[in-house]
């Protein structure tokens, strides 16, 4: 675990082989993960797929029908599928949706799921993936967030990362990129990274003639800015970096001791249903509201709390907001404004929606926006996007619709840095289509 990015500047690293990155910005706090398959380590599993309006925010190359056989072979790759078994958290939150109604005018969402499922949770099975990776199938402990203790979670490291080692690929886990840089043009590039593999840390080179960084947003974007901007072994990257900021619109609500309702928080997949609120009928999804369990299994609390916490839940909403933050870099930290204000409609109206739906569980107490405040200008997000978006050109974006940064022909970006726009669902889907599709060009 480390803590990254606050306004004192501070860096600091509590455990080397930690799952997550909190980095705290001036009105935002975001939490990532770290660790060999990157998010999918800590995600809920969500497989979604943004409707075709959402590609026009890409370069003319990118389109819906066009992305189409690259999400397949993502589907292909973790071939999720929708929770059938529905646990009691599930039908608390139909009936919230049921009692107050949604803007969507429909029931929840039961999305597909990058979970390996069985006949029966008290019964886990064996079943091999796509890889060739044998999971164990899902008990229901609701730890999703925690790394899934069973396997049952279709995580990168149990899929691609699996298949690249087959495929003779090197993998180097507890290695900390700490620079990048040019070599010379058609020389490839160098990256130092420090090595916490052994009692001692060393720091370490190696050398490419191609690069992908897939870093996570906020990692791929430092090392970016410090490429150009403090080392200048990348000096031609665009001016454009650090524009189109996006935090997804995330905003969590929790729901404290809603007995009433909710009887038992902790079993099932963390999120497996939300609500899809529409711009207008039949239009794109402007935000979701979704049901996410607590792992309390694995936390270590009094039985009083783990009591009233069992009939606790979090309601987890994300929106299309207007991604027009900016990131920046001071020659040592990313910094960076985006907070409420980067689209307080959207904001007011996913508060607005949260604040009927928590009422309706009849809890003792709702925290809505936590951990700020209902209103605030703070925001909490676990989907930083954007500010190396693809672009047609170094003017309105960092790399071209390959992926490719412009200027620096073989240095890549391949995460969430790279998408021009929010999508307002889970996006590591589209992130792994992008992905897909940028392994197709460059074997071309």
């Amino acid at each position: 675990d480390r803590a990254r990015e606050c306004a004192g500047g501070l860096r600091r690293m509590l455990a080397r082989d930690g799952l997550f990155e909190l980095h705290r910005f001036e009105h935002l706090t975001t939490l990532t993960s770290s660790g060999v398959g990157g998010g999918s380590l800590v995600y809920t599993n969500i497989q979604a797929q943004p409707g075709p309006e959402y590609f026009d925010s890409f370069p003319a190359e990118i389109g819906h029908a066009e992305m189409r056989p690259h999400y397949e072979r993502v589907r292909a790759m973790l071939r999720p599928t929708p929770l059938t078994q529905r646990p009691d958290k599930n039908r608390a939150f139909e009936a919230a949706v049921q009692a107050v109604g949604s803007s969507s005018g429909k029931l929840p969402i039961y999305p597909d799921l990058a979970i390996a499922w069985g006949d029966d949770p008290a019964r886990p099975q064996r079943r091999v993936n796509a890889a060739g990776f044998t999971q164990t199938t899902c008990n229901h402990c609701g730890e999703c967030m925690l790394g899934c203790p069973t396997t049952a979670k279709t995580t990168l490291d149990q899929t691609y990362v699996a298949a690249a080692l087959q495929a003779g690929a090197r993998l180097r886990p507890l290695a900390e990129v700490v620079a990048i840089g040019e070599r010379g043009r058609g020389r490839g590039y160098e990256v130092r990274y420090a090595d916490h593999g052994g009692a001692r840390t060393i720091e370490r080179r190696a050398r490419a003639s191609k690069l992908v960084l897939a870093c996570g947003t906020l990692n791929s974007l430092r090392l970016l800015f410090a490429a150009r901007d403090r080392h200048r072994s990348l000096p031609r990257v665009s001016t454009s970096l650090g524009h189109g900021f996006s935090p997804n619109a995330d905003l969590g609500a929790l729901v404290l001791a809603a007995r009433e309702l909710l009887h038992d928080s902790t079993r099932g997949p963390a999120f497996n249903a939300f609500m899809d609120v529409r711009t207008h009928l039949g239009g794109p999804t402007r935000y979701v509201v979704g049901e996410v369990g607590l792992p309390l299994s694995a936390l270590p609390l009094p039985k009083l709390v783990q009591r009233m916490l069992g009939t606790s839940g979090l309601l987890l909403a994300m929106g299309a907001d207007a991604s027009t933050g900016t990131i920046g870099f001071d020659g040592e930290f990313l910094h960076s404004e985006v907070g409420r204000d980067i689209d307080p409609e959207l904001f007011d109206a996913i508060e607005a929606e949260a604040a009927k739906l928590s009422a309706a569980y009849a809890p003792k107490l709702t925290w809505i926006n936590a951990p700020a405040s209902r209103g605030s200008q703070s925001l909490a997000s676990v989907h930083p996007l954007g500010g190396a978006a693809i672009g047609s050109h170094p003017g309105d974006g960092v790399v071209d619709h390959r992926g490719e940064v412009f200027g620096h022909p073989g240095l890549y970006v391949a995460d969430g840095s790279l998408v021009p726009r929010a999508p307002g669902l889970p996006p590591s889907m589209t992130i792994a289509a992008l992905a897909e599709r940028q392994a197709a060009l460059m074997v071309e």
